[in-house]
């Protein structure tokens, strides 16, 4: 699975961080959400894909 962050998007809710902080991080200087593993290990795919479902701002892609 690989998961990105539309920078356009991403307006620093951090809900993907809270949920899942093995995966996303916020960016220095920004505060947007940035994602640090890729390919997502399959034991972070669930936290994913919840921290996509939760996103208010609809920001995070799930490539495949």
């Amino acid at each position: 699975m690989r998961i990105e962050v539309d920078q356009m998007k991403c307006r620093t809710a951090g809900i993907c961080v809270m949920i899942c902080p093995d995966v996303f991080r916020f960016q220095e200087g920004s505060k947007r959400a940035t994602v640090v593993l890729d390919p997502i290990p399959p034991r972070f795919e669930k936290k994913c894909l919840e921290a996509a479902r939760k996103c208010p701002n609809d920001a995070i892609i799930i490539c495949c």
